[in-house]
């Protein structure tokens, strides 16, 4: 059965890495029809998520980090689509809504490397790929969030922000899966 939930994390983080770069696709460089294809992907991390906790109900086995991971994966799908749904708000492209998406795709793509390759990566690198998308979120409210009309933004700009740190969170659970 841990074979089964590997396969289903490696599948999880896919749909995260995959969800991160359309989102990124549709603030950098205007597609249209991203959000729709993060719909896609949410649906199917949900059906995947939840054949995951199926079999783990199932095994009858106590929760494990894996299986915290796993929850974690879907919520970082779950969290691109937030941020998709507000893409109809969408400024243009300001440089650093740019650096925080491609931060959240940075951290993304640890997922799948923490998965199979774990010894690989250092908790310190995407912890600065975080502090980095942080520091961007504070440059994007300071400078670009003074005017009323750029307010109706701010919905956008914290469900990146809650994206980055679900991201950032399922790094550090699936850390602790690599150590179990």
């Amino acid at each position: 059965m841990m074979s089964d939930l590997n396969t289903i994390a490696l599948n999880l983080a896919r749909a995260s890495q995959a969800a991160a770069s359309l989102l990124y696709d549709a603030i950098c460089n205007g597609c249209r029809t991203c959000a729709a294809q993060i719909s896609d992907l949410n649906r199917q991390a949900a059906l995947d998520l939840s054949d995951a906790e199926r079999r783990f109900l199932s095994a009858s086995e106590t929760p494990s980090p894996l299986m915290h991971a796993l929850i974690g994966l879907g919520e970082c799908v779950s969290r691109a689509f937030s941020a998709a749904l507000l893409l109809h708000e969408l400024p243009e492209p300001l440089p650093p809504l740019r650096d925080i998406v491609a931060c959240n795709l940075q951290l993304a793509e640890y997922h799948e490397l923490l998965l199979t390759h774990a010894e690989a990566v250092s908790p310190y690198s995407f912890h600065l790929a975080a502090n980095k998308g942080r520091g961007a979120h504070a440059l994007l409210l300071t400078n670009y969030c003074n005017t009323e009309a750029s307010r109706r933004w701010i919905p956008l700009f914290f469900a990146l922000e809650t994206h980055r740190n679900t991201l950032e969170h399922t790094c550090s659970l699936l850390t602790l899966v690599a150590h179990e």
